[in-house]
């Protein structure tokens, strides 16, 4: 082992903390290999749709821009997927390696910009956690689902480039490694583009990243920057350009996701009564959902303060704590930010600001920054409907706070500045050095309680211990958007033997063409790799949700297709009740499996 580490010093010039980053890396890898191994996340049917976009790529020629059926949510990860399908064959795995390869690079950009923000043994510390997770954030991190990974990928990579690039200039306009910058503008231009394209939620942080070229690297527009910039932003969202170029009216990127943001079609309550469920869905569920915190409660459990059994006193600390605690670390990380930019500012106005001085100020400004990025994104998710609707599905778009993780809990690493004045008012009563020792036990215990829960999580997430909440049999837990918790692996494993079972029934019966729910059709039909092919009915059994109408022609204009539905879904008793008063569904037979009911003609 020895013999490798050197050799990797010697010709890659890896220090020995580029040496644990790549272990770290590498073993963060491995981990979410052996969960997509071991048949975990649970594939639904929007993952399912994914899956078969890129078969369609890999096979068929086709050339999807956007997800199926939405004009959001650019295809890349079907494209990548569509690759390792013709190398590897189609499967669960390969479908999900192309964003085990994504989380690897955002891992790197992290080690780097961490590096470069703050120091590079933080920047392991940071590692470490992100290489950890709850089931919902690693569910998140490997689940196809679009624009997650590639938001982390990106915004990591903006943030990084917008700081190197301020870092690396020259008040004197100094044409050295002049290349190497416009390159740099080139990539920050190509990042935002595919960010982009791939799904707005990157705004925010490109946003702070064009603040900080703004702010530090204005003097370069005389240079060749202003042109790389844009060739590189056009290069990246060229697919998202020309989609929006050539949509309907109120068909395009941005009327669409306005429509998704606010919930349109969806009955809500009147504001004054969506304002609070908003801020409280956000603060109590989304924002420890999408933090790592574990084991999460049913959202109905939920409360601000609640004392009254032992599992409201965990659900309070898991949320009210969580929550309170992630606020605070903002605040403090916030603050010392502010306060070194006053210091930096007073000395630039006395006209004493040296050069290390003016670093200082960049990093300082670029710390805060990323802080700002991560409560824009969380102040425009808190004020639309998805939190009060739908806390735990919606998280997602709170993923931007893992590119936030250095920010937060540096305060933690680093002896805090804060505390100083603070610290002066007790000095006569505990001495300066033994509040000092007592505030950096103190911090790092903090650090590593965090450092536990993210193991903790990760834990739970294998094994299923501590257990969540029970399922309820009538809740259907491919519905995503309703869905109060994720899966661990042995609930997950059970889903998927079922899900198999059900296919190879079909296939056995000759049922292949079949109508079912909108959470079946798009999951089996990649499951069973076209073998089943299904279309979506709604609740009273009329047309539903297809997202590629070819199969939906197929399965109607076969008059033999059978239906097929979750055990507890409404759709059973609807059919029940059409078999009872037509008399062309009379004669079907009904097919009881594991978790599902068949229908089947008669031949």
């Amino acid at each position: 082992m020895s013999s490798w580490s050197e050799y990797l010093r010697k010709y890659f010039k890896l220090s020995k903390y580029g040496l644990g980053a790549l272990g770290l890396i590498g073993l963060a890898v491995m981990l979410r290999i052996l969960l997509v191994c071991l048949g975990w996340p649970l594939l639904d049917s929007d993952e399912g749709t994914w899956g078969l976009m890129a078969m369609h790529i890999a096979y068929r020629g086709e050339h999807p821009i956007f997800f199926y059926a939405q004009g959001y949510m650019g295809a890349f990860e079907s494209y990548l997927a569509a690759g390792l399908f013709r190398l590897f064959g189609v499967s669960t795995l390969t479908l999900r390696l192309g964003l085990i390869l994504m989380f690897a690079a955002f891992l790197l950009g992290m080690y780097l910009l961490t590096s470069l923000l703050y120091s590079k043994k933080f920047a392991l510390v940071t590692l470490v956690l992100l290489t950890l997770g709850s089931n919902a954030v690693l569910t998140r991190e490997l689940a196809v689902l679009g624009g997650d990974p590639e938001t982390l990928l990106c915004g990591a990579f903006i943030m990084l480039l917008a700081v190197w690039l301020a870092l690396s200039s020259r008040p004197d306009r100094s044409t050295r490694n002049q290349g190497r910058r416009l390159l740099a503008f080139g990539a920050w231009g190509f990042a935002v583009g595919f960010g982009i394209w791939s799904h707005l939620i990157i705004l925010p942080f490109v946003f702070v990243g064009g603040l900080i070229l703004l702010a530090f690297c204005w003097r370069e527009i005389i240079s060749w920057a202003p042109l790389c910039l844009p060739v590189g932003l056009i290069v990246g969202a060229l697919p998202f350009i020309i989609y929006n170029l050539q949509a309907a009216p109120g068909k395009d990127t941005l009327t669409l996701l306005w429509k998704v943001n606010r919930s349109f079609g969806i009955t809500q309550p009147p504001l004054a009564l969506l304002l609070p469920q908003e801020i409280k869905g956000a603060l109590l569920v989304s924002l420890p959902t999408s933090t790592n915190a574990n084991p999460l409660c049913p959202v109905a459990d939920v409360h601000l303060w609640q004392f009254d059994n032992l599992n409201a006193i965990r659900c309070t600390l898991v949320h009210t704590g969580w929550s309170i605690g992630v606020l605070a670390l903002w605040a403090v990380a916030a603050w010392l930010a502010l306060r070194e930019l006053w210091l930096y500012w007073r000395l630039s106005r006395s006209g004493m600001w040296s050069l290390d001085e003016r670093q200082g100020t960049i990093l300082s400004f670029s710390r805060l920054a990323l802080l700002v990025g991560s409560a824009i994104t969380f102040l425009l998710y808190m004020f639309s409907p998805s939190p009060a609707l739908f806390p735990v599905a919606t998280s997602r778009y709170l993923v931007g706070f893992l590119i936030t993780t250095p920010a937060l809990l540096w305060p933690l690493w680093h002896e805090a500045r804060l505390m100083k004045p603070i610290a002066l008012r007790f000095v006569r009563l505990a001495g300066n050095i033994y509040l000092k020792r007592v505030g950096a036990i103190l911090r790092r215990a903090i650090l590593l309680g965090i450092g536990l829960v993210f193991l903790l999580g990760t834990v739970s997430t294998f094994t299923g211990i501590p257990a969540g909440p029970s399922l309820d049999p009538q809740h259907d837990i491919y519905v995503t958007q309703y869905t109060d918790r994720h899966l661990d692996v042995p609930e997950t494993q059970a889903l998927n033997r079922q899900e198999a079972y059900l296919i190879q029934t079909l296939v056995r019966l000759k049922a292949v063409h079949v109508y079912s729910d909108y959470w079946t059709c798009d999951r089996i039909i990649f499951q069973s790799r076209e073998q089943v092919i299904c279309s979506a009915v709604s609740n009273r059994l009329g047309p539903g949700h297809d997202r590629y109408m070819p199969y939906r022609r197929i399965v109607t204009s076969d008059p033999h297709s059978s239906y097929v539905f979750r055990t507890f879904s409404p759709m059973v008793s609807a059919f029940e009740r059409r078999m009872a008063t037509s008399p062309h569904y009379r004669h079907y037979k009904r097919i009881a499996i594991d978790g599902y009911v068949i229908y089947q003609p008669p031949s």
